[in-house]
């Protein structure tokens, strides 16, 4: 059997213990507009939204990672607004809060942001301030929060869709001021605040929401009152707030794990409460923004955990080594972004009806060789070998996909026999494809993005040949009209959310390079176009709409070129080892995977490492 270093060109060192220190903490960022506590956050720690806080103001301001600047302002100037919005920089959504002058103790005015401006959402059930708001633009869930008496907390849970709100099942505990993080199918909600007459009431409960009913989690290690957080349900945190006994405001730092709550190694340099935080944000990289220190402070830190397996590390450049205790290789990307040879498909093919997942977990089904040999196998990908996983009732190709390996989607296609374009959709779990919700357009050649309860599928062509440029969104049991693309393409590549969505390259009819962006509602055409304007172009498909590649295709001949997106410019990278079009793609902007394609036919893989970044995997020594 042949050795890593014959597969991947270079050597693994080997330690028995990891040789890269744990490295957490928050730095100092660009201060904030306002020093006024209550700002409402959304978004991610290089594209976050912030609100003014209780000034009772309209205004928003944008962070790049750097520094805030003005974005639009809110119809409806509001305070009180903390936990009160989620979702990302370019499709987020508010609800609630308080404007004065009294007795407007609470507001029912829902608004949808979409990068540049604000807009109207439905009118939420109740008057409500200090709410508990997480989730998407598009799937947002908010329990509790403080009714329009001053003095009472509710535990009413409602689900927003995009347009309205509807009634859920309760929290248990009625609050206000809570931490929250997740989406609305997995969701946590932690701490918080009421009051009864004469006292106040610090909670220590932390309950998780799978999108109809609650359920206790792990405490938390002590009441927490006004905290912020980001994550996931199995991998939170969350940071700041207030107790009631001394020290008062903290600058504690504890992260959730599915089960329970435990202290991470940084602490905010100011401790602080009732600040702003980049919801959408992870374990590993956050915001946190304005708050009480007290006094009242304008000071934004960022979080980054460079632990020796965090998503991100720029520590030791270049350093390959094998944790023989916890059997984790890792990679730590060169000073220039990189490929690598990865292992070979069982079956060298192009054309594939799927292919998604990531680096480490992605899928290739479907297709076709040359000899005009037609696939319904489906073969996964570990980080290093293809083996074979469940088949397709039928040989298919062309198709467009989306998701992870055990959630992976795929819809339209062109069937090889009897030969058709067919509007079907599959489902993989992993092992199985089972049948999904038919699209009402029979396309193939379309572009996929999102989920597999909250994708979307785009472009392509009809049975006629005609490109289309219709979007059908899909909710994990049928297919619902979206918004069009700006440019109707074919045969181009994507990345990102159902509600935060990028479309890039393929064909109008001729080669483009024009970069289109979805919001849940509309594409716009985004100024920057590719370097290299190409079609059959693949793509980290499971990165953002902020941050993703774009490697191989067509540019009037095949090509190799590699195109970096941080979500304002297109960056020439490293090159793919060789050219290739009609292949397959997955993984991230700093992690993705290329694989078969054409011509001639091909079925090995290439791994491609960002520059700074890590690649982490799960080895065994046989």
């Amino acid at each position: 059997m042949a050795n890593y270093k014959d597969i991947k060109g270079f050597k693994v060192q080997s330690f028995s213990a990891d040789p890269i220190p744990s490295v957490a903490g928050w730095t100092a960022g660009g201060n904030y507009p306002s020093s006024e506590p209550g700002s409402a956050g959304a978004g991610t720690q290089t594209a976050a939204l912030g609100t003014a806080p209780p000034g009772y103001s309209a205004n928003s301001y944008e962070y790049n990672g750097t520094s805030w600047t003005s974005g639009g302002s809110m119809s409806q100037p509001r305070g009180q607004a903390q936990s009160n919005m989620t979702g990302t920089q370019t499709a987020a959504l508010i609800v609630g809060g308080r404007y004065t002058p009294a007795p407007t103790f609470g507001l029912v005015k829902t608004e949808e942001y979409d990068g540049s401006s604000w807009s109207n959402g439905g009118d939420y059930p109740e008057q409500l301030r200090n709410a508990n708001n997480m989730g998407t633009q598009t799937a947002a869930v908010n329990a509790g929060g403080n009714s329009a008496n001053p003095s009472v907390a509710t535990n009413n849970t409602n689900h927003y869709n995009g347009s309205s709100w509807t009634s859920a099942s309760n929290n248990s505990t009625a609050r206000f001021d809570t931490a929250l993080f997740g989406i609305q199918t997995a969701g946590v909600m932690a701490g918080g605040f009421s009051k009864n007459p004469g006292s106040n009431v610090f909670f220590d409960d932390t309950e998780e929401y799978d999108g109809s009913s609650w359920t206790s989690g792990g405490n938390l290690p002590t009441e927490n009152n006004a905290g912020a957080a980001s994550g996931t349900l199995t991998a939170g945190i969350m940071f700041g707030g207030s107790q009631p006994a001394t020290p008062g405001v903290v600058g504690t730092t504890i992260g959730y794990n599915g089960t329970s709550w435990s202290s991470l190694p940084a602490t905010l340099s100011s401790a602080r409460s009732g600040h702003g935080s980049a919801r959408s944000g992870t374990q590993t990289l956050t915001l946190a923004w304005t708050g009480s220190t007290p006094p009242a402070t304008n000071s934004t830190e960022e979080y980054e955990d460079n632990s020796p397996y965090a998503d991100k590390n720029t520590l030791n450049i270049g350093q390959t080594f094998y944790n023989t205790t916890e059997k984790k290789f890792r990679y730590t990307g060169e000073g220039a972004s990189s490929w690598a040879a990865g292992g070979s498909l069982s079956d060298a093919r192009y054309g594939f009806w799927a292919s998604f997942g990531l680096q480490t977990a992605a899928v290739a089904c479907g297709g076709a060789d040359s000899p005009n040999e037609f696939f319904a196998t489906t073969e996964e990908y570990d980080g290093s070998s293809w083996t074979s996983g469940g088949n397709i009732p039928t040989a298919l190709g062309s198709g467009g996909s989306l998701g992870t390996l055990t959630a992976g989607f795929g819809a339209g296609a062109y069937r090889f026999s009897p030969a058709a374009r067919i509007s079907s959709s599959y489902e993989y779990d992993g092992s199985s494809w089972t049948s999904g919700g038919d699209l009402s357009t029979q396309r193939i050649n379309s572009i996929g993005f999102g989920t597999q309860t909250a994708g979307a599928i785009s472009g392509g062509s009809n049975p006629g040949n005609t490109i289309i440029g219709n979007t059908e969104e899909y909710d994990g049991s049928s297919f619902s009209s979206g918004g069009a693309l700006a440019t109707a393409v074919r045969n181009g590549a994507s990345a990102g959310t159902q509600t935060a969505g990028i479309v890039f390259g393929g064909t109008t009819g001729s080669v483009s390079g024009v970069t289109q962006t979805y919001d849940g509602s509309s594409f716009s055409t985004n100024p920057a176009t590719m370097n290299a304007a190409r079609t059959s172009v693949k793509s980290g498909l499971n990165g953002t709409q902020t941050s993703t590649v774009a490697f191989g295709g067509n540019t009037g001949s095949q090509s190799n070129v590699c195109e970096d997106w941080n979500g304002t410019t297109w960056t020439t990278s490293t090159a793919l080892p060789a050219t290739v079009q009609s292949h397959g793609g997955a993984g991230t902007g700093s992690a993705a995977l290329s694989f078969g394609g054409t011509t001639p036919d091909r079925g090995d893989s290439f791994e491609y490492t960002l520059a700074g970044t890590a690649t982490v995997k799960t080895v065994t020594t046989s």
